[in-house]
């Protein structure tokens, strides 16, 4: 299976503090790597870096085999125009937390708006496409509604369902159902494991342990800006080798 993201020797600073020290990872197409660990480990440092929403201070990020931010001329890296970045971005979906949808447009209009100006559809073929894919997240009927109308979990599915209308390569999720209450954390994470079956490209950052060991084919634990430990749930999860690890999953399970 090829590599939809290659991440080499990444690193990231924030002032005097390293947030990043030395990523490499790879994530095979049609996988999910689920990354776990503390606050402040760096987590969704490094999935920002993916879409170049942070910029790395050194090494490289490649999606589906195109440099991510910046393109290469004779061993050296010169940084994209804006508007190449932003179109780099239409190929990788971007969930956040506190899920980001526009207040003053319907939900329709969310998931329209940028298949729309991003990718020049007509707004007949992006609604027809949005219609279908509110169906997949089972919010057919919330078409018109606007997102204050809509509970925590209704509006984390319009985000999926928005980041999906640009069918993107590698869907990128930021603690998707960490600003939830718990009996909504459910709904959301049944639309993830759908699309896994379906076999999109994903990494998550969470908490959600059980979900980790349910759909994840690679398990990320990540501490203090490194990588301390990665492999397939039943070794992290189950028999961790790191005592790090270890020590985390104790208080988390």
């Amino acid at each position: 299976m090829s590599a939809m993201v290659d991440i080499r020797s990444v690193t990231k600073s924030f002032g005097s503090v390293e947030v990043l020290r030395g990523i490499d990872l790879t994530v095979r197409t049609g996988e999910v790597t689920v990354v776990l660990g503390p606050s402040g480990s760096g987590k969704s440092t490094l999935l920002r870096t993916i879409n170049h929403l942070e910029k790395v201070d050194s090494g490289q990020i490649s999606v589906d085999g195109t440099l991510v931010g910046y393109k290469q001329r004779a061993n050296k890296l010169y940084e994209l125009r804006e508007r190449d970045i932003l179109k780099q971005r239409t190929h990788i979906g971007f969930v956040f937390q506190n899920f980001h949808l526009f207040p003053h447009l319907t939900v329709l209009e969310n998931i329209t708006e940028a298949p729309v100006s991003a990718l020049k559809r007509s707004r007949k073929d992006a609604e027809a496409t949005a219609r279908r894919l509110l169906a997949r997240v089972g919010l057919a009927e919330k078409a018109g509604a606007y997102p204050r109308q809509l509970s925590g979990g209704q509006q984390q599915r319009v985000a999926i369902a928005r980041a999906l209308a640009l069918e993107p390569k590698l869907l990128l999720f930021d603690e998707p159902t960490s600003a939830l209450d718990p009996e909504l954390v459910g709904e959301v994470l049944d639309v993830i494991k759908d699309l896994a079956e379906q076999g999109t490209t994903m990494i998550v950052v969470t908490h959600e342990i059980g979900f980790a060991r349910e759909v994840a084919d690679t398990v990320v634990f990540m501490d203090d800006g490194r990588i301390v430990e990665q492999g397939p749930p039943s070794q992290v999860l189950e028999a961790p080798r790191h005592e790090r690890t270890r020590a985390f999953l104790s208080k988390v399970l």
